[in-house]
This record gives structure tokens, sequence and C-alpha cells, in this order.
């Protein structure tokens, strides 16, 4: 049986929020209460306090049913038993109506459950007002008085003032309290009743539209295709390099400039070179003299010294010449300069075997494409699909895939393969450096799973990662 608080008399006792508390002070007090069943147990005790009520209770709405969660001056009760049943239908009562009840003088309102209530525990006045949250009755309080006058106009006006405010963040709290299975099983009955119930017209054509959807993705084919970052590059491509240690003179060309086979594109500066060769040139001048003086000497001797001292002269002589040669930087064929300004390092230092320029020619093109590693499984050599660059967002290229490179490069957190592909018809303005996307067509599929794919198999892997 539960314990009754009998009050003193009908007087307003003081209580921690003092007579003039209005309905901000008790939403402050069960915002700062410690929790739900705090709130709630503090709630009903301020008010059965504050409003001289021998017993005041707190229901809410679970599962269909209201069920009392707090009564006042109470840690703990049974809500299965007689008392706690008999709220609970004073509760349904007032929050089938969406109004506040009160006994006697209930007025054109059924307050059966109320009358019972009365009967049975001995209350001389009883009234609740329901608990609203997001616009429908979700809870009720219940004030009863065993003696005394019944409650008054003002202070039904206050009960119901005091519920306006208490009742979104009792809500509030009570769902935060809840694990995370009891908030996804309110979530789903809070979405059965938008879909089945007569209300919300709007979420119910969204499910049937939703529904309709899906029974065609699971019985309609689709082409599967795979996006994939994808490069222009040229079919074949050379690289300018310096032939030896030397310092920039001159730079003609620049990345982005048309070339033609033979074209200087820049110069080492010679003149160190050019001293050279004037130094072994008149070297070979004095050589070749001297020799035609042993010759006609007849000193066999002299000569062959000579003749080798010529020799070498000759060689450096053809060595300075290669070198001179060297320090012109030829186009080796038509094409595009792709790589490469030395406009802005005349002067500069540069190694042998430098590379200065990369030139590919204007026809003859390969697309690379950067395929995930979740979906290069899916790629053959023979698919066709499109690419579309960024510099013509509005002219696809048809692509045919040629060859894939067996080894998965790593960059920016994830892996691809790198898969070529030609074009079909290329256009004369194309460049190689172009970037854009490209689709690859990988067969036909179910609508469903190309839309699910990525999701389900992300899951599997998932899944296997977690089992013992």
């Amino acid at each position: 049986m539960l314990g009754e608080i009998e009050p003193d008399s009908h007087k307003e006792p003081s209580s921690p929020l003092g007579g003039s508390a209005d309905a901000l002070e008790w939403v402050i007090l069960v915002l700062q209460s410690d929790g739900y069943r705090g709130a709630a147990l503090t709630l009903t005790t301020e008010l059965a306090l504050r409003f001289g009520c021998t017993r005041v209770s707190l229901g809410f709405e679970r599962r269909g049913r209201i069920r009392v969660e707090a009564l006042s001056h109470t840690a703990s009760f049974d809500a299965r038993a007689a008392l706690g049943r008999n709220l609970a239908e004073a509760m349904h009562e007032a929050c089938d109506q969406d109004a506040t009840l009160v006994h006697p003088s209930g007025g054109d309102r059924v307050t059966r459950a109320h009358a019972h209530l009365s009967e049975v525990h001995g209350a001389a006045a009883a009234c609740t007002v329901p608990l609203v949250y997001r616009g429908r009755p979700v809870g009720g309080l219940t004030f009863e008085r065993h003696e005394g006058d019944a409650f008054d106009p003002d202070t039904i006006r206050r009960f119901e003032a005091i519920a306006r405010g208490v009742g979104p963040g009792l809500a509030l709290q009570r769902v935060v309290d809840r694990g995370g299975i009891e908030r996804l099983r309110l979530w789903l009955h809070e979405l059965s009743k938008r879909l089945l119930g007569p209300d919300h017209p709007q979420a119910k054509i969204a499910a049937a539209c939703a529904a309709i959807l899906l029974l065609l993705a699971t019985g309609m084919p689709g082409t599967h295709r795979i996006i994939a970052d994808a490069t222009l590059e040229g079919r074949v491509q050379r690289a300018v390099v310096a032939g030896l240690d030397g310092y920039i003179s001159e730079a003609s060309a620049r990345a982005g400039d048309v070339v033609r086979a033979g074209q200087v594109l820049g110069r080492l500066d010679e003149r160190d070179l050019q001293l050279e060769r004037r130094k072994w040139s008149a070297r070979e001048r004095q050589l070749r003299r001297e020799y035609r003086e042993a010759l006609a000497e007849h000193d066999r001797a002299e000569r062959s010294i000579l003749q080798a001292r010529l020799d070498e002269a000759r060689a450096q002589v053809a060595l300075l010449d290669e070198q001179l040669a060297r320090t012109q930087l030829l186009a080796p064929f038509d094409g595009v300069v792709v790589r490469g300004d030395l406009s802005q390092s005349l002067g500069s230092p540069v190694e042998r075997g430098e590379v200065l320029y990369e030139i590919a020619p204007l026809e003859g093109y390969r697309i690379i494409l950067e395929v995930d590693e979740r979906d290069v499984a899916d790629v053959e050599v023979g698919h066709t699909g499109q690419l579309a660059l960024s510099a013509l967002p509005n002219e696809p290229l048809a692509l045919r895939v040629e060859n894939i490179t067996p080894v998965a490069t790593a960059e920016d957190g994830h892996n691809f393969f790198r898969v070529e592909a030609s074009l079909e018809q290329p256009l004369a303005i194309l460049r190689p450096g172009m970037a854009g996307v490209a689709r690859i067509e990988a067969g036909r599929r179910r609508l469903a799973w190309i839309w699910t794919h990525d999701l389900v198999d992300w899951l599997r892997l998932l899944a296997w990662s977690w089992l013992p």
C-alpha cells in the first residue's frame, strides 16, 4: 500500500521556490535537476508543498499507455498497484480529451476516472493537466487534495501554465536518460504513427514514393558505371635534358608552347667552351706545322710523337664541337611543351642529365584513370566509357580501356590503380595535362545493387573486422 502525505493545513507552506514562483521558475527547477527521475520527483514534491496538495503525480505515455512515473514525497512505488492504475486512468482521460479535467465541477467533460479516483482513494478534489510535447499530449500531472476546498480557477490556470513550461523539458530529459535501443524504439514508434496515423499526409506520400522507388530498384536493371579521376597524357613523351654542366643563358619556350622539330627551346652559356675550343684549335695548327717540318727533315721519331699530339688536339676540338652543339636545347619532334619554363631561371646552374623540358606530340593521347581499389575488380580491358574534361564539360569523349596496372598507388589517404585508356575520336584542341572525370561502363546490374553496393561492402568489411 502506498503511503499518502496528509497536509497539515490547506495553506501554502514554504518551499525553496518561495510563494512567488511562476512557470519559469518551475522550468528552471526541472532543468537543474539530476536526470529525469530526479526532476520528476523534485517537481511533484515541490508542487505538492506549494499548492497544499496531498499528492501530486506525474505520468508519461509508454507504448500507447500512460504510466505513473513519479509521486510526491515517494522515492519508490509500484505503478501496477491500484493507486498507480487509477492515476494512470485519470491521466489517460485528460490526454484523450486534450483538456484539463477537474473533479468535482468537471463541467461538460467526461470525468469518470477522476470520480473513481476520488471515491476509491478519498480525494476531495482532483485535477489533471496534460503535458504537451510537439503538439500532442504525452503525459499528465494529477493534483489531489483529500481535505478542504476544491481547486479554484486561478490555481487551475497556474497548473496549466506550469504544465506548458515543464512538459517539453521533462520529455527531453526522459528521452536522454534512456538507452540507445529505447531511443531507436521511440523513433520507430513516432515514424509509424506518422505513416499509419490520420495526420501527416506529406510523410505518407513520401513513404509511398520511396516504397515504389525501392520496388523498381530491386527489379529494374541499370548500367553500372565506375567513376574515376582522369588525366590526359601524350602517348609518347620525350624529355629534353642538359647535355653538360653549365648555366642557362637563353630560354625561348615555356610550358604550353607548340614547337617544331629542331626548334631551339633554350641555350646554355657556351663562352667557356668557345675559349677552350680556340685554345685547342691553335694547338692543333701549331702541331700540324711542327709535323710538316719533321716530315720534311725525315725525322721519324719526332713525326710519330707529333702525330699522336695532333690526333689528341683534333679529338679535343671534336669533343668541344659536340659539347657546343649540346648547349642548344632542341625540340625532338613537332609537339607541345608540357613541362618546363626557364625564363625565370636565366643564369642558374644546371647539371648534366637534368630534365629541362618535357614535350608530347600533338596527336596520339592516352588517358590515365585513377580507379579506386574497391572498383578495380569490375574493370576489364575493352570496357568503354566517357570522359568529361574540366575545360570541355559539354563535350564528352568516348574512351576504351586498354591496360590495367596491377600495382596499387597510395595518395591522399586512399589507394587506386592506374588504368590506361585511349580516345576513340580525339579533338584538335586537346592538350596534354588536361584533367577531368571518366565514367567506365562495367556491365548491367540491378539498380538497388548499384546504389547500395559501396555501403554493403563497407559494412561487410567492418563486420569481418569485428568478428573474433
